[in-house]
């Protein structure tokens, strides 16, 4: 498992782990296609047609690496994919490219279409309310006040997300 729900008061957030940050970025968008739909859905989605997709975003940067924000970016271009183009993200192989004054996320995507899935919840929006990456050198843990949540040791990445349901 590399993602696990995170109690809020009002919306429902992600705690993401992964052995590096291209598939940080990956594991963020799996983890949170599967809030919106049942166990018994997402097992459903083996028996759909997969499309397959590149799905780009970038922004500039100035003097430090701003992940974050490539992070919110990514997660709302999936976003906009299910709600205006009715693709489902199923998975993605992501590469981080830094060039000069730009950083971006490539992706190859799986998509099935959004109409065959049932979703359950609706996220409205992706929220940078306490919102979280960060690098694990090895060795190094992270523990969640969330006690549904393990403690996480490095190497290793991790991100902390709020959408708004």
């Amino acid at each position: 498992m590399s993602s696990w729900t995170r109690e809020t008061t009002a919306d429902i957030g992600l705690r993401v782990f992964s052995n590096n940050l291209p598939n940080l970025f990956k594991e963020a968008a799996v983890g949170m296609q599967n809030l919106i739909i049942s166990d018994s859905e997402s097992r459903k989605l083996n028996q759909k047609i997969r499309y397959t997709s590149q799905w780009n975003v970038k922004i500039s940067i100035n003097d430090e690496l701003d992940y974050e924000s490539l992070m919110i970016l990514w997660l709302e271009e999936v976003l906009y994919r299910l709600e205006v183009h009715g693709e489902f993200l199923v998975d993605a192989q992501c590469m981080i490219d830094i060039k000069e004054l730009e950083m971006s996320c490539q992706c190859q995507v799986s998509w099935v279409e959004s109409a065959e899935v049932d979703r359950e919840i609706e996220i409205k929006a992706v929220t940078s309310h306490e919102f979280l990456i960060q690098e694990l050198n090895q060795g190094e843990s992270y523990l969640c006040r969330d006690l549904n949540i393990p403690e996480i040791v490095g190497p290793g990445w991790i991100c902390d997300v709020i959408f708004d349901i």
